[in-house]
């Protein structure tokens, strides 16, 4: 399993959410932890060790080292080539651009493991609600196509499996992940998190001479084709042959750890700032503006 790759976890507590702010600082030893946090100065060891259990049970971003302090998984990440990661590359239609009314109507995720496509979970969703005109004009899924498909809550298993593990890819990352991981939270509860990676804003950095970054530059560029546009699978398969070759290029930039990748990411010209502030992608075709 890839570290800081997509997992669950309970929604977050006032008091988890405390925790975490405070081993942002660094490890802790329990009793200081419990003090800071439920306002429990000197509390006795194993009062302390049986809290901190039961407060974090079910959350992996907190673990106990040796030494018996707490710590966020996230510090502990060790570098990581991209080469060895796995990715999940999503793409979900939609009602609309506006989760919770808007809702999935069908959804894809290919998985990337070794700079190859290894295998592909794909279904419409019945999205308990209607599916405007435009939408239908723009899919081609109607809600003839999706009133005897399965809803998200019993899809949602599957999802987790295709997720788990693998970092979250899809082409304008935060549209996919908003969607999917309201979804998520309506069907179990919980709270994904973990690695994402926007093809887009990938694209961005390394191919800035295209005057667009959309799904249709980007493929066109790399000589990808697109089965089926504006339909789950088509759309994740090809942003995954696009990642494929989006990450050749990194790498021959000297880019080939996550924390290279972080860096790459994280630059951004006065131009791209500019334009990001100036242009927002639509409801639902939201690659376009790329």
């Amino acid at each position: 399993m890839t570290y800081g790759g997509i997992r669950s976890r309970p929604e977050p507590t006032l008091l988890t959410d405390r925790a975490a702010k405070y081993l942002e600082k660094g490890p802790a030893d329990v009793v200081d932890l419990i003090g800071h946090i439920c306002n429990l100065p000197a509390a006795p060891r194993i009062v302390a060790e049986h809290m901190a259990q039961a407060m974090f049970a079910g959350r992996p971003e907190f673990v106990c080292d040796p030494l018996g302090r707490w710590t966020l998984t996230t510090l502990r990440l060790p570098a990581q080539p991209l080469a060895g990661l796995s990715y999940a590359v999503v793409d979900v239609e939609t009602t609309g651009g506006r989760p919770p009314a808007d809702r999935i109507t069908e959804i894809a995720a290919v998985i990337v493991r070794d700079g190859e496509v290894k295998e592909m979970f794909e279904t419409l969703v019945n999205p308990e609600r209607s599916i405007p005109r435009f939408i239908t004009q723009l899919t081609n899924i109607s809600w003839e196509m999706v009133k005897d498909a399965p809803t998200f809550s019993v899809i949602a298993p599957e999802v987790m499996q295709a997720l788990a593990g693998n970092v979250f890819v899809a082409h304008n990352a935060a549209f996919d992940w908003k969607f999917v991981s309201h979804e998520i939270n309506r069907a179990s509860g919980t709270q994904l998190f973990g690695r994402r990676l926007c093809t887009v804003r990938l694209a961005r950095r390394l191919l800035p001479h295209l005057p667009r970054r959309s799904l249709d530059y980007v493929a066109n560029y790399y000589g990808v084709e697109i089965a089926g546009r504006h339909r789950a699978a088509g759309d994740a398969l090809a942003t995954a042959h696009c990642l494929i070759r989006l990450l050749d290029d990194a790498a021959q930039r000297g880019c080939t750890t996550w924390e290279d990748l972080d860096l790459l990411l994280g630059a951004r010209s006065p131009r791209a700032k500019k334009k990001r502030r100036s242009a927002f992608p639509s409801p639902v075709n939201r690659d376009t503006t790329a």
